[in-house]
């Protein structure tokens, strides 16, 4: 092929040629030079009538220049779906900052419940916060939420997958829950417990023993009683379903009228349990 800048047709930087039929026949001309250069007027609808059919001819009988404007044709297309997509959602949706900033985002909202108010944030990896509003006011869970490492701000739809299931839980219409939940910023000690202890079934009790044993650290029980009280996905991830060697209940991040209220949602009662861990220990009721 000859050097485009050569070329007659193509002397005019930024114009469009035109009369390409009469161009191609001169001897001055390569027809591919001259088809390549119009191909992008022709894919943006730049080219009149006569133009377009004499391109679209040339490339029937030219396979390289039927595989470059085949190439283009796609190109565009493909972008043209990537724009149509980001001004269809654009409006819905608002800038990232998982993706600018590198920092997860955890959107927030309230439930009411049975045992109080409740905090409920989720980020795009799952559940990533429940917060006995009781135990720990908006503020310091907002706060612990960002010493994590979260971009926290307020949702309500967000959240509204999440506050559904603990509904049906505390009506007595769940069982298990089908959420997936984050443990960002937990030490690595404290998530092996906390997915130890996810897997233990509606209505049972594991002791603390039991769940450093199954961790492989069986002289680790108080570690574990710790790590469980810094559980950020109570009910969810169940630590109110882990208790003392003895058969009394321990220790409860939101304290133990909730631990109770949660064990007999399950049909869990304490009141026999208590009786014997106090008998064992020979203290009268």
């Amino acid at each position: 092929m000859t050097n485009p800048a050569s070329s007659p047709a193509l002397t005019a930087q930024g114009s469009i040629p035109s009369n390409l039929a009469a161009q191609a026949a001169s001897s001055a001309t390569d027809p591919c030079d001259l088809a390549e250069a119009v191909m992008p007027d022709l894919v943006f609808g730049d080219l009149n009538q006569a133009d377009e059919d004499w391109v679209r001819g040339h490339t029937i009988t030219c396979n390289y220049c039927a595989n470059v404007l085949h190439s283009l044709e796609h190109v565009c297309s493909a972008l043209d779906e990537c724009a149509d997509d980001v001004c269809e959602n654009a409006a819905a949706r608002r800038p990232s900052a998982t993706l600018c900033l590198g920092i997860p985002e955890a959107r927030y909202g309230f439930m009411k419940s049975p045992v109080g108010d409740v905090l409920v944030a989720a980020s795009d990896q799952g559940v990533v916060e429940i917060s006995y509003l009781n135990h720990n006011g908006r503020h310091e869970s907002l706060r612990e939420l960002e010493q994590r490492g979260y971009l926290v701000y307020e949702r309500q739809d967000r959240i509204r997958p999440v506050v559904d299931q603990l509904q049906e839980y505390f009506a007595h219409q769940r069982q298990t829950f089908d959420l997936p939940f984050d443990l960002g910023g937990i030490t690595d000690f404290t998530r092996s417990v906390l997915e130890r202890t996810v897997h233990i079934p509606y209505g049972k009790v594991q002791t603390y023993g039991e769940v450093a044993s199954a961790i492989g650290k069986p002289k680790a029980s108080r570690a574990v009683g710790n790590a469980l009280g810094r559980n950020p996905v109570p009910v969810i991830i169940p630590c109110h379903r882990v208790i003392l060697s003895s058969g009394a209940m321990g220790w409860y991040t939101g304290g133990p009228e909730i631990k109770r209220a949660l064990l007999g949602i399950e049909g869990v009662s304490y009141a026999a349990r208590e009786s014997a861990a106090q008998a064992s220990l020979g203290i009268e009721g």
